[in-house]
């Protein structure tokens, strides 16, 4: 491990990073020591140098949508998220500090933090999908890391390109538990706290137990003897699933994992599910909250809604716009692809009640009621008497008179939901015996 003797925030010590920064450029040649640089560092000038623009920032090759969630998906880490959040990401974001993971080649496979941290980091270019390898984005702990297959520290003025001078990060490869071979990198990046002596040991021990786990989760023998970054088969990668309809408490579950949602969750949940292209801040606001004033509430409650999925490995929720990444089905996506075919067997089986039903969100209330609009309308235009005795016992159909009659209209005079369906029009009509 080489560790930093000096203060990251000294600012005499970054006065001659800089002024090291322009002798390098004024002469390649320049011997390291007349430099105030560590032999790491300047050795990763030295070839950034050589192969980058010195001014510009490059822009890295960046994965996205699609391309994006499979990468993480067949990436070891989404085997190991949960541990991954609880010893790792949850402290450092909790201090103020942005975690990336990355792959062996150096791309940034995720890239957590607080909304205006990752909003500063997007100037830069530091976001999920971005390659901060060496050759692309030059001197950073990341890159450092993968290429000297050793923990690392940049601070400041040691990066090599301006623009992430205001930045400091501390970063260790992982290793293939059997090969020996570099899987990925974790990093913590930020302010000067991102260099303190308690996060290399954090990110050292964190990936020790990142092998441990995935020592365990992977085979032994000529399976794992060829290296590989890609998560195991064993895990399930049936889609998560989400309950929506006729319950008071929404559920999400994948496999043997099962969590209850919040009325927020659920709402956030189901918008992002509905909007596969992505959707800004400010149309969640207005969605939610009827207003786009409220788009700073909604990274807060977006915020608590990562910590939600650190359950579930596969899904995964993205900034600028927001998406919902990862597979997951839902009992109202298949309630209304049966819509649309006029399979009326297939919405009653499976939208069982109103949409979210207390939920008082301007989107979700409209949806709902088209759902249930359009489910009514198919259902008198062809439905048979028990399905349609079938949508009266609805939470809030009790009282729909139309449905009645139109039950006694087509159930034969022996059939049991036309004496129920009788009793209760002739209760609303004040009728008696």
């Amino acid at each position: 491990m080489t560790a930093i003797r000096w203060s990251p925030t000294d600012s005499a010590y970054q006065a001659r990073l800089l002024r090291a920064h322009e002798n390098l450029r004024a002469n390649a040649e320049t011997r390291p020591d007349r430099n105030p640089v560590r032999e790491p560092v300047l050795a990763s000038w030295r070839r950034s140098l050589a192969s980058l623009p010195p001014d510009a920032l490059p822009t890295g090759t960046v994965l996205e949508g699609e391309e994006l969630a499979a990468a993480r998906q067949e990436h070891l880490f989404s085997s190991v998220l949960p541990l991954l959040r609880s010893r790792l990401i949850e402290p450092a974001v909790e201090a103020g500090l942005m975690v990336a993971l990355g792959d062996a080649h150096g791309r940034l496979l995720w890239v957590e933090g607080r909304p205006h941290l990752i909003s500063r980091a997007d100037d830069m270019g530091f976001a999920a999908g971005a390659d901060w390898s060496e050759r692309v984005m030059g001197t950073s702990a990341p890159a450092l890391a993968l290429t000297t297959a050793s923990s690392m520290q940049v601070v400041g003025a040691e990066h090599f390109h301006e623009a992430v001078h205001p930045w400091s990060c501390s970063a260790v490869p992982v290793l293939h538990p059997h090969t020996g071979k570099t899987l990925g990198v974790l990093d913590v990046t930020g302010t000067a706290e991102a260099v303190s002596p308690l996060v290399l040991p954090l990110l050292e021990a964190t990936a020790r137990a990142v092998q441990e786990e995935l020592r365990a989760l992977l085979p032994v023998g000529p399976a794992a003897a060829a290296p590989t970054s890609r998560r195991p088969r064993i895990l399930p990668r049936s889609p998560a699933e989400l309950l929506l309809t006729g319950r008071r408490t929404p559920l999400l579950r994948q496999g043997a994992r099962s969590s209850e949602l919040s009325g927020r969750h659920a709402e956030l949940l189901t918008l992002l599910h509905l909007s596969p292209d992505g959707i800004s801040g400010g149309e969640l606001a207005e969605q939610l909250h009827g207003s786009v004033a409220a788009e700073g509430t909604v990274r807060a409650e977006v915020v608590r809604l990562r910590k939600t999925l650190a359950a579930f490995p596969d899904l995964q929720i993205v900034s600028r716009p927001y998406r919902l990444l990862g597979r997951v089905d839902s009992d109202l996506l298949r309630a209304r692809a049966a819509l649309e075919r006029g399979d009326l067997e297939g919405v009653l089986a499976h939208c069982v009640g109103e949409l979210l039903p207390l939920s008082e969100s301007p989107a979700i209330r409209r949806l709902r009621r088209s759902t249930e609009a359009h489910l009514r309308e198919l259902l008198l235009e062809q439905g048979t008497s028990p399905q349609l005795w079938q949508y009266a016992q609805r939470p809030g159909t009790e009282d729909d008179l139309e449905v009645l009659m139109a039950i006694l209209a087509l159930a034969p005079s022996d059939a049991p939901e036309r004496s129920a369906a009788m009793a209760r029009a002739q209760a609303l009509r004040g009728e008696t015996d």
